[in-house]
């Protein structure tokens, strides 16, 4: 995902993002949301890429609940190597995270980088005033990245620039950062990730989703974790697994079949109470397991999912 205040160089970074992908033949698909009726910035990207737009709304708020459709719609039609999703520029990053989870209930795609842009020279000033609401949502944008670019370096002072860095270290200290001009940087920095986790080759979504089994990060900070079901879980053991997610877990969500009933659930998770719903879906779903946080050990819930999915089987 591409995140950053209005004017920061998202767009800009995403068309070189393109223009590499052809030099290594990847295949991406785009999704590209502006809060207006119009979208201006997509008739800059070419004709022969896969591109899904989502206008007249922000997709952290009011068309979020489209946001997995359209994502499992681009996957299925166009088969992606990796999807990047550029979010508008005043959305809140974390609802975003949230609403591009639900893909994985239809399609194997699973979050992976969340790539924030930063304008220096802006971030700057609004350092310099301390507050407001510009500051505190530019401040959400860069402390739920795992890389952080650092634009429009040419705009500042050398001692500025120092400053900046160290106050994104210290709102993110689990973040790459890298500093740029007119957004021009090695794009192997954004895929590192998950190309040295990766274990089998399937397309992903770069809000990014991936189609792998689960995920590895890096680091433990502002996570996904997306776990999709080998067999079933035994209920008891599932909802006692709920109840013990630290508090660092904001939200899960997902579709289980119980060991110990015919039916599937949709299950929600927040702020630690858990809902469970019997469905009985008319077309085909995933059993999966979707865990949004921050500063949990991704390693540990996975080891913990892997045992009762290894037991039920």
């Amino acid at each position: 995902m591409l995140t950053g205040f209005l004017g920061s160089g998202k767009t800009t970074l995403l068309n070189r993002i393109l223009e590499d992908a052809k030099k290594h033949n990847r295949k991406p698909a785009i999704l590209l949301n502006e809060v207006g009726d119009a979208n201006v910035e997509g008739v800059l990207i070419d004709n022969d890429i896969p591109m899904s737009e989502m206008l007249g709304g922000c997709i952290c708020c009011t068309s979020r609940g489209d946001l997995g459709l359209e994502l499992v719609q681009l996957a299925r039609e166009h088969e992606p190597d990796v999807i990047w999703i550029e979010s508008t520029g005043v959305a809140q990053p974390l609802e975003i995270m949230d609403g591009v989870t639900e893909a994985s209930l239809y399609a194997k795609l699973e979050l992976k980088n969340v790539v924030t842009v930063v304008d220096g020279r802006l971030l700057l000033d609004k350092m310099r005033i301390g507050s407001g609401k510009t500051f505190k949502l530019m401040k959400e944008q860069i402390r739920v990245a795992n890389v952080l670019v650092l634009n429009k370096i040419d705009l500042v002072a050398e001692s500025d620039l120092s400053e900046l860095q160290e106050a994104l270290a210290d709102w993110n200290p689990y973040a790459r950062i890298v500093t740029t001009t007119r957004s021009e940087l090695d794009t192997a920095l954004l895929y590192a990730e998950y190309q040295s986790n990766q274990s089998e080759q399937m397309p992903r979504v770069s809000a990014h989703e991936h189609h792998h089994a689960h995920h590895h990060s890096a680091h433990d900070h502002v996570n996904v974790v997306t776990y999709f079901f080998k067999g079933t879980v035994h209920s008891e053991a599932f909802e006692q697994l709920l109840r013990g997610l630290p508090d660092e877990v904001y939200r899960a969500k997902g579709i289980v079949a119980f060991q110990d009933t015919a039916s599937l659930f949709l299950f929600q998770y927040a702020y630690r109470e858990i809902d469970f719903l019997r469905i009985t879906p008319q077309k085909q779903v995933n059993n999966v397991a979707v865990f949004i946080g921050e500063g949990f050990s991704e390693s540990e819930l996975i080891e913990r999912l892997e045992k009762i999915d290894t037991t039920a089987s």
